[in-house]
């Protein structure tokens, strides 16, 4: 399960990784063709747009995994002993059902698009295929919450001290 896990966290830097290189890459590109011989391609906005869009879904899952999203740790780290891991808890499993909102919504929102029939105005590519990393990718972070409450409820129930937990493995 830990090299299936290892795995998949590999393609997933690697992949926001190469995306980002790409979108900075066709970007300079498309930068200089239009300045120097007023060249564009239509598609470009479009596809930077979607591009960002799975980027930015993808690396919030990420920053979940590595605890880089930012939080205040002023009142948990002043509560005495183990309480700080019961308040890390119920915050992660909020932010677990917040991502559970996002997929359920984003979901439905996917089926309507999809049902409609729409294709964006330059890829000509059916509108649903971007909007689908909104749940996938919420689903991850909320399973990312969701392992860490797991982490502090475990750390509570042993009575250990509070101590930030920064990476899920």
């Amino acid at each position: 399960m830990r090299k299936i896990t290892k795995g998949l966290q590999t393609i997933e830097e690697c992949t926001i990784g190469a995306l980002l290189l790409f979108l900075a890459v066709v970007t300079f590109c498309e930068t200089l063709l239009r300045y120097t011989v007023s060249l564009t391609f239509m598609w470009f906005n479009e596809f930077a747009n979607y591009t960002l869009i799975f980027m930015t879904f993808l690396g919030a899952s990420l920053g979940v995994k590595y605890g880089t999203h930012f939080s205040m740790e002023a009142f948990t780290e002043s509560l005495s002993g183990r309480w700080g891991h019961l308040l890390k808890t119920s915050a992660y499993l909020f932010s677990s059902l917040i991502c559970t909102i996002f997929v359920v919504y984003g979901t439905h929102h996917v089926i309507q698009i999809k049902n409609f029939g729409v294709k964006s105005s330059a890829l000509q590519i059916p509108m649903y295929i971007p909007y689908l990393c909104i749940p996938f990718f919420s689903a991850t972070m909320g399973l990312r919450f969701f392992i860490l409450s797991l982490s502090h409820l475990r750390f509570f129930l042993k009575r250990e001290e509070y101590k930030k937990i920064t990476n899920i493995n």
